[in-house]
């Protein structure tokens, strides 16, 4: 999980410039890091590029902290493997 959440700093730093120091698989993205609803959109696209997936809107309506994220992105990493 260690490299996913340092991929996460990096693209919240780089795209929305956000620096955070310490996430947790139970960060909330909205409430822990007062994301709004156009910066977690862009930061789910920001992720669909860097890892190759494609992130539903039923998906990302059931994320809501980095663990629930980690678990859309390896379904889809998963799926498109088979």
């Amino acid at each position: 999980m260690q490299p996913f959440v340092n991929g996460i700093q990096r693209l919240l730093k780089q795209k929305l410039n956000i620096s955070v120091s310490f996430l947790t698989p139970e960060t909330d993205l909205k409430k822990d890091l007062d994301l709004v609803d156009w910066e977690m959109l862009y930061l789910l696209n920001a992720i669909e590029k860097k890892w190759h997936v494609s992130i539903t809107p039923s998906d990302s309506d059931n994320i809501g902290n980095i663990e629930q994220l980690l678990a859309v992105v390896r379904k889809q990493r998963i799926s498109i493997s088979n």
